[in-house]
């Protein structure tokens, strides 16, 4: 059974999310600009990608509330991919 919207758009604001997205975004083009090397600014890449995967998959896509088997599974593909691309960047 789907739990009512309305009990859970409280819990946090949708601009709070907005603005984490953003600076998520601002410090990987931080990082791709500034002085860190290419493994520690890629790593940081992949885990910030992760980080607003994850928001977009709870927040605007309502997966935290809502298709309960849905989740561990994306939650299982996003740790896939995630490592793959860390063993790409930190193994060659």
């Amino acid at each position: 059974m789907m739990a009512p919207r309305a009990e859970h758009a409280a819990a946090v604001p949708v601009w709070a999310i907005w603005i984490m997205l953003v600076g998520a975004s601002a410090v990987g083009f931080e990082l791709a600009e500034g002085h860190a090397t290419a493994r520690t600014a890629a790593t940081v890449a992949v885990g910030l990608a992760a980080l607003k995967i994850h928001l977009v998959f709870d927040h605007y896509m309502e997966l935290k509330w809502t298709h309960r088997p849905l989740r561990p599974m994306l939650a299982a593909w996003l740790a896939l991919v995630s490592a793959t691309l860390l063993a790409s960047i930190w193994l060659t």
